[in-house]
């Protein structure tokens, strides 16, 4: 025994497919704004942000709009054309000087909570001034002595800043200290209304 399904039948099997596969693109291009407007998350690998962001954490970022502010976390694509997680130390316009452990910004020594104590920065080539451009940024790893960082492939342009993580509001920001770097390596003490 057979019978006949009807023709309006056979219409609406077709349009529930096209409905489904409609449904499906709209729905990838949803996740892919969604990826690009609101955020993704990222797994850290590896141990160069240790011990603010341990390998296997898991993060949230967003796209960067607006300026980046130092000691903001960002994802970048770095000089072998992969993506890392670093914080941006140096700023469009500024000097940055690695100099006896210690990392100084247009002269003046840069106190970072976020280093592990006892823990010193020192560059990975023979440069050690870096001059920043004006769409130049200078990254490092928290855990310095395992980054791949600026000091050895110099500083990143803004098109290279992906993304930042987002961090707690209670994450350590990095701050100018009293000491400053002379012209020939010597240091002065500077008083407070120096600061500025």
């Amino acid at each position: 025994m057979s019978f006949v399904l009807p023709a309006w039948v056979t219409i609406t099997k077709k349009s529930r497919c096209h409905w489904l596969i409609a449904l499906l693109l709209f729905a990838a291009v949803g996740v892919g704004a969604a990826r690009t407007m609101l955020g993704s998350f990222a797994v850290v690998m590896g141990t160069s942000m240790a011990p603010t962001l341990a390998s296997g954490d898991t993060v949230f970022s967003t796209p960067i709009t607006g300026s980046v502010d130092r000691g903001d976390v960002v994802i970048l694509k770095d000089d072998s054309n992969d993506y890392a997680i670093k914080r941006v130390v140096g700023l469009p316009g500024e000097t940055v000087y690695i100099w006896r452990g210690y990392v100084y910004i247009n002269g003046r020594i840069l106190i970072e909570p976020y280093v592990p104590k006892r823990t010193y920065t020192f560059p990975r080539r023979r440069n050690a001034v870096f001059k920043l451009g004006p769409e130049q940024y200078f990254v490092l790893g928290d855990n310095r002595p395992c980054s791949a960082d600026s000091r050895q492939y110099g500083p990143v342009d803004r098109g290279q800043l992906k993304k930042r993580v987002q961090l707690p509001e209670t994450a350590g920001r990095a701050k100018f200290g009293p000491l400053v770097v002379q012209p020939y390596g010597t240091i002065r003490r500077v008083s407070a209304p120096d600061l500025g």
